[in-house]
């Protein structure tokens, strides 16, 4: 029982960072930017909601005009019983949804994971209804993950580009971070590298995490910002054409 609400906690942390999140969470200063841009634009997304990549739906809790809430995940060797909030997979070619299902589409840290994205975003562009929003968030400075499966890393004017693209205008467009914050979550991320996989590995990693992340905010908060480097793209976007 204590295990399971250990569990549970780290896993809201993952997500939801706290001041808890300075001493546990190896992801705290990407995380904690990104849900904040997520939140600030979460009324953008209402109605019948399509989670492409939903994993656990961590944001699921925060979207209160969503009404309806369909998971959607790449069917992976190995994943299926582990992604326990999927509700239907995804076959890597076509969403299996009608035209015009959804009034809303929310994508997290999904299509760097997409080699044929140009074909991904016509079906987003294909279930969303017109005038149907989208959040979509992209990495740009992270290192390589869920491998082999992690495929490419896009620029701003990229994103903006693909987007206007396949029939999306773009409401909003930010990027998360900063050079500060990723030379220390970049620290953190070396530690929890090379320290081998161990029962106590989170532990011996608690002094770094909690250093890196005090650190991270502290310079970020007191010098000046330079985002030249970042970690995120996160696009507010609306289906303005059906794009055949």
């Amino acid at each position: 029982m204590i295990k399971e609400s250990v569990k549970k906690v780290i896993q809201k942390e993952k997500f939801h960072p706290t001041i808890l999140s300075f001493f546990i969470n190896n992801n705290f200063l990407i995380r904690k930017s990104l849900r904040k841009v997520i939140n600030k634009n979460k009324d953008y997304l209402n109605g019948s909601l399509l989670d492409f990549g939903c994993g656990t739906k961590p944001y699921k809790k925060m979207l209160l005009k969503v009404e309806s809430y369909i998971g959607v995940d790449y069917k992976i060797e190995g994943r299926e019983e582990g992604q326990k909030e999927v509700d239907v997979f995804y076959d890597g070619k076509t969403i299996p949804f009608k035209d015009a299902e959804f009034d809303s589409l929310l994508s997290t840290e999904v299509l760097e994971h997409v080699f044929n994205i140009d074909e991904l975003l016509l079906e987003f562009n294909r279930v969303l209804k017109i005038n149907g929003q989208a959040i979509i968030t992209t990495p740009f400075m992270w290192e390589e993950h869920e491998m082999p499966y992690d495929f490419a890393r896009y620029t701003t004017p990229a994103l903006e580009y693909l987007y206007q693209k396949h029939g999306f205008e773009i409401i909003h467009k930010y990027k998360t971070g900063n050079q500060i914050e990723i030379v220390f979550q970049f620290g953190i991320n070396y530690f929890k590298n090379i320290i081998p996989n161990i029962i106590f590995k989170q532990l011996i990693l608690v002094p770094f995490i909690f250093t890196f992340n005090l650190l991270g905010t502290f310079f970020s908060f007191i010098l000046p910002s330079d985002q030249t480097a970042y970690f995120n793209n996160v696009f507010v976007l609306k289906k303005i054409k059906n794009i055949q």
